[in-house]
């Protein structure tokens, strides 16, 4: 008989602390699993879904789903299984439950989550519910040690065949597209990457006031596209002292990265000086810098790519625009070399996992023209 799993309540925290540390040890460093403020606030949150299985009246298993609204997008996050029940299918069982739940609310179009690559489970729960593997992104996650993700996502029934056609994208990116293009209206040309001419180092000043960035960037973006960055709010504003360009950002010093989104007057002022941005965000603890951008934007793709970031998922119908739906590139400029030793992937990411280490050997372990006679 399928477990059945309900909502959380405040007097399950206490019990959810214990399952935590049972599952993950002291030094798990998520606050939704060690910190009872945060914990309190999201299960009474209204975005927030937060439901558990109870068996003999103790909490042994959880999950919580994460809505915005705004963007028709959901995240599934926290699943945890004690260790005693595990192996039963209880965390099939969880997503195959939330996930449902969030898809038939009507608030969403998909809902998309990462999974560990420490071992293969929670990889394989997704797949196993009709998740769809979107990419890999190294060098993301702060736990013991810096870990690489899978990331996944399901659509609801119908929103893959309104995906939006796009022309043309830089060759660097086909094998992503071509891993991704199921229901696509039609494969794009792929087209020799461009070279781009970078501008002068600028000099950026840095304010980082949460509540004041947030306000200044409600205020001055007003583009839903440029707006588009599902679940992160901005922490951070880089400006530079000429007045030419701002970015906005969401800085996690803890995990090293930053997300870059909501430049002014546009991406393509910012884009000559993306290496002063990129050494100013690795001096303020964030050398894993990641954003996100249409795939339609080939100029803004090949500057990026020119300046060392490289497309590590694409998502596919990720946002509504009037009756069609946007595919986003998931782009990272990381200075950590590949290293998958120790590492258990599912064979549906190899794909993305063989193109981030071909694409990354290009870009820096690429000789020609270094030797002279």
């Amino acid at each position: 008989m399928a477990p059945e799993f309900e909502p959380a309540r405040l007097d399950d925290i206490d019990d959810l602390l214990k399952l935590y540390r049972r599952a993950h040890g002291a030094n798990y460093p998520i606050a939704m699993g060690t910190d009872p403020d945060v914990m309190a606030a999201e299960i009474e949150a209204a975005h927030t879904t937060w439901l558990v299985w109870r068996r003999d009246g103790q909490v042994v298993a959880s999950i919580t789903g994460h809505v915005e609204s705004t963007d028709r997008l959901g995240k599934i996050a926290g699943l945890v299984v004690d260790p005693a029940a595990q192996g039963g299918g209880i965390a099939h069982h969880a997503v195959g439950q939330i996930t449902g739940h969030m898809l038939a609310s009507g608030e969403v179009d998909s809902v998309y989550g990462t999974a560990r690559t420490i071992h293969l489970a929670p990889q394989r729960v997704c797949l196993r519910n009709g998740f769809h593997p979107l990419g890999l992104v190294p060098n993301l996650f702060k736990h013991a040690k810096r870990e690489t993700m899978t990331l996944l996502a399901k659509h609801r029934d119908g929103v893959l065949e309104h995906r939006a056609e796009v022309h043309k994208v830089p060759k660097s990116l086909e094998k992503l597209v071509t891993a991704t293009h199921a229901k696509m209206p039609a494969l794009p040309e792929f087209v020799e990457d461009t070279a781009f001419a970078a501008g002068e180092v600028s000099r950026l000043e840095v304010i980082e006031a949460p509540q004041f960035v947030q306000r200044h960037f409600e205020h001055t973006i007003n583009d839903p596209a440029r707006r588009f960055y599902p679940l992160h709010k901005p922490n951070v504003l880089l400006a530079d002292e000429q007045g030419e360009y701002q970015i906005y950002g969401h800085l996690n010093r803890h995990d090293g990265y930053c997300t870059i989104f909501g430049a002014t007057p546009s991406p393509q002022a910012l884009l000559p000086h993306l290496g002063g941005v990129i050494d100013t965000l690795a001096g303020l603890g964030a050398p894993h810098v990641e954003t996100l951008v249409p795939l339609q934007e080939f100029d803004e793709l090949s500057a990026l790519l020119a300046f060392g970031f490289l497309p590590v998922a694409l998502y596919p119908a990720m946002r509504k625009d009037g009756d069609v739906y946007h595919d986003y590139v998931v782009m990272v400029h990381t200075p950590q070399p590949p290293d998958f030793r120790g590492l258990a992937i599912d064979e549906a990411f190899r794909p993305f996992t063989e193109q981030y280490i071909e694409l990354w050997t290009q870009k820096f372990l690429n000789t020609n023209g270094v030797f002279r006679a």
